[in-house]
């Protein structure tokens, strides 16, 4: 194909796309204006202005040429084609972060427990890491800038300082749940959520289990975050006898967990600190900067209380924890 041609097309692609994505970028903005946040919806404003007038080859390489190492994916007829190679390049599918996704190398109980698959004490020491992802599925379901969201968290602790190092325990939390900003600018309150979610540890002799709907809300008041929840814990059957694999493994976890929690977040220059706080147990988080790193944080954790995880959620923990926040 002529170089000129190929230039050519390239341009026009280029151009249908981020005409495509200015629009985007302005409808984003004119929801934020609308929320009185006039600051974000500026800087959105000025990168919509230079999508449409700076020229069209400082994008190309963002556009339909898609690079992989020194080598470049030929443009493909439809914009739908070339998103779908570059979603098989980068894996991009717009996965978002959702709650903090950290590892925390060092953590160490100050109380004595036995091994729950056994008599022998675990070790005091372990290693404890957490991942949390969400993915938008629709947005402005009810025309209220609503987006619908499912999520994934997983909280892993492993015993590294044992001998072979087995995880101790891993709890899995799928969830669904549906964001509505609240339009009023000059309110506390900021947003709120439905949701509903399962936890469990995927363990067959010690298996833990339980799923809730929830509603929860962020209210803003002289730069602290309240964001307090409430969940309605759905019922299960008892179990016939203790070796039952059906039924309710847990049947007084509310007696422990409580039927809600309060998150309470300060952030400070590029310090944050935020507290949970539940019926039986209080966790502190403090996230900073390390070595100038934008993209790496150092995080400190304090828990007391039950419900750590969720086989350990009727015994007390005391634990410290130190290591590094990829998201916050």
């Amino acid at each position: 194909m002529n170089k000129k041609l190929l230039i050519l097309i390239v341009s026009l692609f280029t151009t249908i796309i981020f005409a495509s994505d200015a629009t985007d970028t302005i409808n984003l903005a004119k929801m934020y204006e609308k929320k009185g946040d006039i600051n974000k919806a500026m800087k959105l404003y000025k990168e919509a202005a230079l999508m449409l007038t700076q020229p069209k080859e400082e994008y190309i390489k963002d556009s339909n040429i898609v690079t992989f190492g020194k080598n470049s994916i030929k443009s493909y007829d439809s914009n739908e084609t070339d998103q779908t190679i570059k979603q098989i390049i980068y894996s991009a599918f717009n996965i978002e972060s959702y709650r903090m996704n950290y590892i925390l190398p060092v953590t160490y109980d100050s109380k004595n427990h036995t091994a729950h698959d056994g008599n022998d004490f675990r070790e005091k020491v372990e290693t404890k890491f957490q991942i949390s992802f969400k993915k938008r599925l629709l947005e402005n379901i009810f025309g209220i800038h609503d987006t619908l969201y499912l999520a994934y968290t997983q909280v892993s602790l492993w015993q590294t300082t044992a001998p072979s190092g087995p995880f101790r325990e891993t709890n899995y939390e799928p969830e669904i749940f549906l964001d509505i900003p609240y339009e009023d600018s000059q309110s506390f309150l900021k947003s709120y959520r439905i949701g509903l979610i399962h936890q469990s540890n995927g363990r067959l002799e010690k298996s833990r289990s339980w799923n809730r709907a929830y509603l929860s809300s962020i209210f803003q008041y002289s730069g602290i975050f309240f964001q307090p929840r409430v969940w309605y814990r759905f019922k299960e059957d008892k179990k016939a006898n203790i070796s039952d694999v059906n039924g309710d493994d847990n049947p007084d976890i509310l007696h422990y967990l409580g039927y809600g929690d309060i998150t309470i977040t300060y952030p400070y220059k590029q310090h944050l600190f935020s507290t949970i706080l539940r019926k039986k147990s209080v966790q502190l988080n403090w996230t900073f900067p390390i070595f100038g790193h934008k993209d790496v944080y150092g995080y400190l954790q304090l828990f007391s209380g039950y419900g750590e995880s969720l086989v350990d959620y009727n015994e007390k923990v005391e634990k410290i924890g130190l290591g590094f926040a990829i998201t916050r």
